[in-house]
């Protein structure tokens, strides 16, 4: 039992080495690299080296940040609060209100993983909110910012209260292809332009789009941090934002989604030519569980997601009340905010619960 005075948090304290070499702000999540060194020797190493929120390790949530670290370029020990610490601080994306729900560790490539944003599983990786706190300068979850083609210039709904040096994370967007896409990520403002208008200090494209790109993310000042319980048990899987290309591919190759967790879909996107699909893996053990959310309005085309292996929904009822036949699934489709499917794995994905996609059987 950890003993501390009334007014102190009460933290489970561990010391791991991050080998990253980038900053890293107080209640940022980070997990084990669980496959460090060579697949076939055993290395203790998995146990003591941390790494950001990946698609490769979301199922090894170690703990958040105690403090601020500047960054280092050969890596550095730090403090961790372990899954069960209770009234530590973890790092916002999005403004919450004490005793209510949870939120969950963001899982990416970008600078934004690590940062509790939205709601997943319950479990490791995410963290029970003790504090109101209301600390977002601007949100759009639904695709509503336009990035225009010079990958700078960013236009939201109000730049009330943001000033040159504060962050923007842009989880998702419109994707052209050819690199013409949003990349997600942690930015700087440069300058404020007008009561809509903001200029990025750096682009957030990787070539020049044909076309303003629609966006997902929020904006902040400093680092915002909430008191939270942080969850123990069984893994969460964290929680990943995924944006479908424009133009879609319908052969299973224009959307993937991590193993486990929750992912959400980034909406406010036209897809053009054909559904945006991709493929949903076998889960990896038995009561695995996968959640998908689409964030925002999809037009002409949908996403799609396939089951490698055909499943199971929920069971259903007749017309009379009385129980019906369980039908098999092999795909869900998505077009409108808001939308979800549930699954969980036993030998195949059976359905916990949808609401507003549509599930069918071939």
């Amino acid at each position: 039992m950890n003993n501390t005075h009334v007014k102190d948090h009460a933290p489970i304290s561990i010391w791991v080495w991050f080998a990253g070499t980038d900053s890293l702000k107080e209640g940022e999540a980070l997990c084990f690299n669980t496959d460090y060194g060579t697949a076939a020797s055993k290395d203790g190493r998995r146990n003591h080296f941390v790494e950001r929120p990946s698609t490769s390790n979301n199922q090894a949530f170690a703990g958040v940040a105690a403090r601020n670290y500047s960054a280092k370029s050969t890596g550095q020990m730090v403090e961790l609060y372990a899954p069960g610490s209770r009234g530590v601080n973890i790092a916002l994306g999005a403004d919450v209100n004490i005793d209510t729900g949870i939120l969950t560790m963001t899982v990416g490539s970008g600078g934004e993983a690590g940062r509790f944003v939205k709601a997943g599983f319950e479990g490791r990786g995410s963290a029970r909110i003790r504090q109101t706190v209301t600390a977002l300068l601007e949100s759009s979850m639904t695709g509503g910012w336009s990035l225009a083609t010079d990958g700078v210039t960013l236009t939201v709904s109000s730049t009330t209260g943001i000033s040159a040096g504060d962050t923007v994370v842009l989880l998702g967007g419109e994707d052209e292809g050819s690199s013409k896409n949003i990349v997600p990520g942690k930015y700087q403002v440069s300058s404020v332009t007008d009561a809509t208008t903001l200029v990025l200090a750096s682009s957030a494209v990787a070539a020049t789009p044909g076309a303003a790109l629609k966006c997902t993310g929020y904006c902040y000042t400093g680092n915002p941090v909430a008191q939270a319980d942080l969850c123990d048990g069984e893994e969460s899987g964290g929680v990943e934002f995924i944006s479908p290309p424009n133009t879609g591919d319908d052969d299973g190759s224009g959307l993937s989604f991590m193993s486990g967790g929750v992912t959400y879909i980034c909406g406010g996107v036209t897809i053009g030519t054909e559904d945006a699909n991709g493929e949903l893996s076998d889960g990896q053990f038995l009561g695995q569980k996968k959640g998908i959310h689409c964030l925002g309005t999809l037009t002409t085309n949908d996403a799609q997601v396939t089951l490698a292996t055909t499943g199971k929904q929920a069971a259903t009822e007749d017309t009379a009340g009385t129980s019906g036949d369980i039908l098999d699934l092999a795909e869900a489709t998505f077009d409108a905010a808001d939308e979800l499917l549930y699954l969980q794995w036993y030998g195949v994905w059976v359905e916990l619960a949808h609401s507003g996609c549509a599930l069918a059987t071939s």
